[in-house]
């Protein structure tokens, strides 16, 4: 007979949770990679992919984004891939963006960019999650691409392998970064370095998660008896913005409330042209 201890079934819960939100959606995470002066590619950011009704989307972090202001940024599809496109970014309150707790950036791309992702996922409305609540008690895998793993060898040629580094963990109230997070508009998970794994599900020493920025939060429901026993149902959750050390959590935006955003920005911008329209 072999004897678990909860935190032993809890734990193996969470992997499996994590192979899941692996499975599911690690083809919609995309490196994000500038270039250094000598023209060698600088792994910068993840980004994700999505199709929405009103066409397909890059989303990533706007710190991200901003980068566009030193250099070239290109998406890690396969080859480099030139990202030129107009965004929607969230404003960085008095132009800093580290106060700029919403911190995404949202592009529609275009048929040469969507040409060169035909290997690759986007994540539809359906596979969003529509919680607005608390995280707390929730089993979250974060996915996105750290610059540790995404160094690009030039001699290699020009061929990119993502690397992605899963980690799954529980969510967390909103009062653990009390000035910053409202649970209505962010996710918050949980981090400790021991449970990071790689992408193959090994567990690995190296927990250094920047480049992860604009990477996605996974929300696979909340842990409890009834939940050991279901199938999983991943649903995109965030976007990864941020990790606290010193209150040891990831932080992100929710997706749902930056699609909720967008869309309120894109009618009141069309508003003046449809009464110009019906005044005819």
């Amino acid at each position: 007979m072999t004897i678990k201890t909860v935190e032993e079934i809890t734990r193996e819960y969470l992997d499996e949770a994590a192979k899941a939100a692996l499975s599911t959606f690690r083809d919609a995470v995309k490196p994000i990679y500038g270039a250094t002066e000598r023209g060698v590619p600088d792994h910068i950011g993840s980004g994700l992919l999505l199709e929405l009704p009103e066409g397909r989307f890059l989303l990533t972090a706007a710190h991200v984004l901003d980068d566009n202001d030193k250099t070239s940024l290109y998406l890690g599809a396969d080859g480099f891939a030139l990202l030129q496109f107009e965004a929607l970014v969230s404003a960085a309150p008095d132009g800093k963006r580290a106060s700029d707790h919403a911190d995404f950036a949202i592009a529609r791309l275009g048929d040469d960019l969507l040409a060169k992702l035909s290997n690759a996922k986007f994540i539809t409305e359906s596979e969003i999650s529509r919680a607005a609540g608390s995280s707390e008690g929730r089993t979250y895998t974060c996915l996105g691409d750290p610059n540790s793993k995404n160094k690009v060898k030039p001699h290699k040629g020009p061929k990119v392998t993502p690397k992605l580094l899963p980690y799954t963990s529980v969510g967390r109230s909103a009062a653990q970064l009390p000035e910053i997070a409202k649970d209505e508009s962010h996710v918050l998970v949980d981090y400790n370095a021991k449970y990071a794994r790689d992408d193959a599900g090994n567990k690995v020493s190296a927990t250094d998660m920047h480049g992860c920025s604009g990477g996605a939060i996974i929300d696979l429901g909340r842990i409890g008896p009834d939940a050991l026993a279901a199938a999983f149902e991943p649903k995109l959750a965030g976007l990864l913005i941020e990790g606290h050390a010193t209150h040891k959590v990831i932080l992100g935006t929710r997706v749902v409330s930056i699609l909720a955003a967008v869309r309120e920005h894109l009618r009141a911008a069309e508003a003046p042209t449809r009464a110009k329209e019906q005044r005819g």
